[in-house]
């Protein structure tokens, strides 16, 4: 909700995160309300805060759902560096999987993951995903490319 923008925007816009989220720029405070609002009715899409105690941590999302296909992509930032290393985004890749199985029907969900990121590929492997292939240079980062791994998990 509203109480989770700020921090949001701060976490994209955090040059580590971005590298490892492959964002492209920052975004302004105007474009991000304007992202949060379309939010609002969209059925390809479900956004949760990540929150441990009480404390706003980090983001996890199903995105371009497909209900003919029953599969989603599930997309993670564990914003909070207090947070990192302690299995709370794995926690949150498991609960949100659930979540798509259980409440959405769907048999299917996928993460692209940057080589460049191991922390998340251990994340999803412990959640219960399998690496399904490597997309080698998939992604232009500076002056090279980085390999991206596919991995799934099945209802």
């Amino acid at each position: 909700d509203q109480t989770h923008l700020a921090l949001t925007r701060a976490w994209a816009n955090d040059a580590e995160l971005a590298r490892l989220m492959d964002r492209a720029r920052p975004v302004a405070e105007d474009e991000h309300r304007a992202w949060f609002a379309g939010l609002q009715g969209r059925e390809d899409c479900r956004y949760f805060a990540v929150v441990e105690r009480g404390v706003h941590v980090g983001n996890v999302w199903l995105w371009g759902i497909d209900t003919r296909h029953q599969k989603a992509e599930i997309r993670i930032v564990i914003g909070d560096a207090g947070a990192r290393g302690r299995g709370v985004g794995t926690r949150a890749i498991d609960l949100v999987s659930r979540y798509a199985f259980e409440q959405l029907g769907l048999h299917r969900v996928y993460a692209y993951v940057l080589a460049l990121n191991p922390r998340a590929r251990r994340a999803f492997e412990k959640a219960g995903f399998s690496l399904e292939g490597t997309l080698r240079d998939d992604r232009s980062v500076g002056d090279g490319y980085v390999d991206s791994y596919l991995l799934s998990r099945l209802a």
